[in-house]
């Protein structure tokens, strides 16, 4: 006879870990006795984890809402959201041994800054409730059968009375990122929206872009369609070898990815306003005074104002001349270009670096198979789903973490219903 589960969390990253924690949680508070399995297909649990926030683990944002969401319908995130707020999400972990704090731009981190240890206390937490980790095991089929579920492992099947999918999303594969969840999902009934990369590097003309390699600066990128604004962001802009990266860049580059999914229809168009603190016209103006700066030559035209590479790659752009000439050569007409291209730097997208270096996954299981308040599957009582396999993907900043936190909670709370409210003990509970 196959081992018997009151419960399976298939998929051990941020949502699977939470809700494991979340059930073994409502199952003491009820006084039952749970027999609660965690299964990752790798060789260890929480791997992604680990990387976000480039190890820092942005884990909330406090301004967390539908808007800061996308999918086909973003509204599903608020039964789950209001549920589980970000205050909620830094309750939960310092209950488990993670104190976290707000910054003014409402990003929320431990206070170690550390993934690793918030991925330690959730483990540490599972494992002091009773929850069975199982890694090394991916799962290759969930039938219903029986009221409940049999799974089959590579070693063998399983049997559970509910089951939570939450295996991820396909982005970063190299940190454990996996598409099984759809295939698991879709075999059961329910539909997939295609997926792309999301917050992810773009890819441009590298004309000019390849020599700025490892140059950083403060300014707004924004994402123009055939001369229409899509998106805009303010903050760091990396260049890079193949195009633009960066938190600026990195916010606004599901538009990107979608174009790219969609097959490129128009012209992407990155644009760069590198000096954002200066209107056009107090650039303009300055930019004439440095003219009058005594031995300058254009290669030292912006040093002062811009990264010394940055501004000669500028002059370049603009067509303005060996940067042996003296910074006097220049024209009215040439400062009025240089303004325009430094407010305004145009480069063209050539798409993205594709779903192996994305953050997240954009796209995924039809939330409309499912219901938001309890994320159970409307086809397939007691199957549960949470986290990135879905059709939701949120901003940079801490908002995925959010929502991994949020419709892990929901789910788990839900399924604890459905075992221990409403089942007879017999036993240990099953």
């Amino acid at each position: 006879m196959e081992p018997l589960y009151d419960a399976i969390v298939v998929g051990g990253g941020a949502a699977g870990l939470t809700a494991a924690v979340c059930l073994a949680r409502e199952a003491g508070r009820r006084r039952k006795t749970a027999a609660i399995l965690l299964v990752e297909k790798g060789p260890r649990v929480g791997k992604k984890l680990l990387a976000t926030g480039n190890g820092t683990c942005n884990l909330s944002n406090l301004r967390a809402q539908e808007s800061r969401y996308h999918g086909a319908d973003p509204a599903f995130v608020r039964p789950a959201l209001a549920a589980c707020t970000p205050a909620d999400a830094m309750t939960f972990f310092a209950s488990i041994g993670v104190e976290c704090a707000a910054r003014e731009d409402g990003k929320v981190y431990p206070l170690p800054a550390q993934a690793a240890a918030v991925l330690d206390c959730l483990r540490l937490e599972a494992a002091a409730l009773g929850v069975e980790e199982r890694c090394g095991a991916a799962v290759r089929d969930i039938r219903p059968e029986g009221g409940g579920f049999l799974l089959t492992l590579p070693d063998g099947q399983v049997r559970a009375r509910r089951v939570l999918v939450c295996c991820g999303g396909a982005a970063s594969p190299s940190l454990g990122g996996s598409a099984d969840g759809y295939g698991l999902l879709t075999a059961l009934g329910h539909g997939k929206a295609p997926v792309f990369p999301s917050i992810v590097q773009i890819r441009t003309d590298t004309a000019f872009v390849k020599a700025l390699k490892g140059v950083r600066v403060d300014g707004t990128a924004a994402l123009r369609l055939d001369g229409r604004r899509l998106a805009a962001e303010a903050g760091e802009i990396l260049f890079t070898e193949y195009g633009l990266s960066g938190p600026a860049v990195m916010q606004i580059s599901r538009h990107a990815a979608a174009w790219e999914q969609e097959g490129r229809p128009g012209r992407l168009e990155a644009e760069l306003d590198l000096l954002p603190t200066l209107s056009w016209e107090a650039l303009a103006d300055r930019l004439a005074q440095r003219r009058e700066l005594p031995g300058r030559r254009l290669e030292d035209y912006f040093t002062g104002l811009l990264q010394k590479r940055l501004g000669q790659t500028v002059l370049r752009a603009a067509g303005c001349g060996p940067l042996t000439n003296p910074a006097a050569s220049l024209t009215d007409k040439d400062v009025r270009r240089l303004a325009s291209l430094v407010k305004g730097w145009r480069i063209a997208v050539t798409g993205t670096q594709g779903l192996a270096a994305a953050q997240v996954t954009a796209g995924g299981i039809l939330t409309k198979d499912f219901d938001p308040a309890t994320l159970e599957s409307r086809r397939v009582k007691g199957l549960y789903t949470a986290g990135e396999v879905l059709d939701i993907d949120g901003d940079c900043g801490g908002f995925n973490l959010q929502w991994a936190w949020a419709s892990a909670f929901a789910a788990a709370r839900a399924m604890a219903a459905g075992l221990w409210d409403c089942v007879k003990e017999k036993g240990r509970g099953i």
